[in-house]
């Protein structure tokens, strides 16, 4: 008996659907000598062929001499003995054989309307010619005449899997296993099929980034070198030191991803574990990074919907700067239209270590479009959201104490150059609910506007028998701010190698 889980052959299995090959073998050059063997009219006549007549026998198509050059005869195909089972063929039939036994059993159609048997044998054929989606409706209606069809039950499971409906695949082959009919060899592969199939659900991915590149700002020091304070109603020039001022320089990052996906009926569940450090000439802008996070997206027909919760900590120049909790909330729904509407809601708690009293509540609520555009038989991916920011101080000594805002952003996304061409334009505005201090912006409540620019195009590579990921970004920030201190730009471009093991 052949391996039914060979998806290069696509071959079907079952009483009826693995004899399927006879006709391809028995067939010389054209659809008349199939007349001869199995009384059915040829494929140009099946037009003409009234549909009241009796659907012909269909056995010479699975029996005979011709069934065990497929190791399947009448007798074998109903034994329980695994043992009676011949070994496999050393090869089988084309695709184009496959295609050519779909095309004879088509001309019978309007005779055999009624015949489970009849549609169960032409799905086989479709399904090992590659034509899943007829297959799939030949299946269909031969399970809707006789749903105990066993062969037809094989092949509907197959076809739903090379659909991409995993889990209704394995529930229909769970079915098949628990049939008492079931021969023990085709049992003991069909458990072999299920066993792969569940091993789908479960995916565990590594990833290793390694980039470098150029920062006019590794230590995001602001743009003026000095400060304008109000003392005692006068304004005095503060030079700042080098330390506040801004850092140029190469940097290098390394990046290390963990990633387990588990499949549900109804979406799945994700843990992604990652760890991340940059390296410059200033070692006082060093970074090191650790996250996690854990998310459950719930799908069906109207939207996905996708809860995540996570932490984080950072730590800069060596020392622990911050760690984050949050928690996250994002529904997209399901039509027909070029646009979708996304709608986002997110939390966050931030702990500040060496400054606790810039500890904080932020929150963040967006409402967006996720949007498709055909341009040839290139696609146009983009989107725009807009949002309001919230942040709640947790310390009464918090400079400028809560603050909240805006947010807007804009994306696309589309493939150019052997590769995909992404870009994000983001603008932002915050404000203070109390002055950041009396001293500075003459005591008034700081506001802080924000601009940012990303740029990437990512590039699939091959390193010897690796697949890999080449990227290129580029950067761009500008923030301004009625407190000098906190008005600074960024620009970097850097250099991405991405190797999944």
């Amino acid at each position: 008996m052949r391996d039914p889980f060979n998806k290069t052959a696509r071959p079907a299995w079952g009483t009826f659907s693995s004899a399927a090959l006879l006709l391809v073998l028995a067939v010389p050059e054209g659809v008349g000598a199939a007349q001869g063997l199995a009384g059915a009219p040829s494929a140009r006549g099946a037009q003409s062929v009234p549909s009241q007549q009796t659907c012909p026998d269909l056995a010479p198509y699975y029996q005979g001499a011709f069934f065990g050059l497929l190791g399947l005869g009448s007798e074998t195909a109903n034994s329980s003995d695994p043992s009676d089972t011949p070994e496999p063929p050393d090869s089988g039939p084309s695709e184009e054989d496959w295609l050519r036994l779909a095309g004879i059993l088509s001309a019978l159609q309007s005779s055999c309307l009624r015949s489970t048997e009849y549609y169960a044998l032409l799905g086989a054929a479709q399904l090992s010619a590659g034509a899943t989606e007829p297959a799939s409706e030949a299946l269909e209606r031969a399970l809707l005449i006789d749903p105990t069809n066993g062969a037809a039950q094989i092949d509907y499971a197959e076809a739903l899997f090379l659909r991409g409906q995993l889990f209704p695949a394995m529930q229909l082959n769970e079915t098949l296993v628990s049939r008492g009919d079931l021969p023990a060899a085709l049992r003991d592969g069909l458990e072999a099929r299920g066993a792969g199939w569940r091993q789908l659900t479960k995916q565990q991915r590594f990833q290793l980034d390694v980039s470098g590149g150029y920062d006019n700002n590794l230590n995001g020091a602001p743009d003026a070198g000095q400060l304008t304070l109000t003392l005692s109603g006068e304004p005095v020039v503060l030079n700042l030191s080098s330390d506040f001022q801004s850092v140029g320089g190469t940097f290098s990052n390394v990046k290390l991803n963990s990633n387990r996906i588990v499949l549900t009926e109804d979406g799945r569940r994700g843990w992604d574990n990652e760890v991340r450090a940059r390296f410059s000439q200033d070692t006082q802008s060093d970074l090191l990074q650790f996250s996690s996070r854990y998310s459950v997206v719930k799908s069906s027909r109207k939207r996905s919907a996708q809860w995540e919760a996570g932490a984080s900590s950072l730590f800069f120049g060596g020392s622990p700067l911050y760690s984050a909790g949050h928690a996250r909330l994002r529904v997209q729904t399901r039509n027909r239209r070029r646009c979708a509407p996304v709608y986002d809601v997110a939390t966050q708690y931030q702990r500040f270590h060496a400054q606790p009293a810039l500890d904080a509540w932020e929150g963040k609520a967006t409402v967006g479009l996720n949007c498709a555009a055909m341009s040839g038989s290139n696609p146009l991916n983009f989107g725009f959201d807009a949002g309001y920011v919230y942040s709640k101080a947790l310390r009464a000594k918090r400079p400028g104490a809560d603050r909240d805002g805006v947010q807007a952003s804009a994306r696309f996304q589309r493939r150019l150059f052997g590769g995909e061409l992404l870009g994000q334009v983001t603008i932002a505005r915050q404000t203070d609910d109390k002055p950041y201090s009396p001293i500075l912006a003459l005591g008034e409540p700081r506001w802080q506007r924000r601009s940012q620019i990303l740029v990437s195009h990512r590039t699939p590579i091959s390193l010897g028998s690796k697949a890999a990921v080449f990227t290129v970004n580029f950067f761009y920030q500008d923030q301004t701010s009625n407190v000098e201190l906190f008005a600074m730009d960024n620009s970097s471009v850097e250099f991405n190698l991405s190797l999944p093991f």
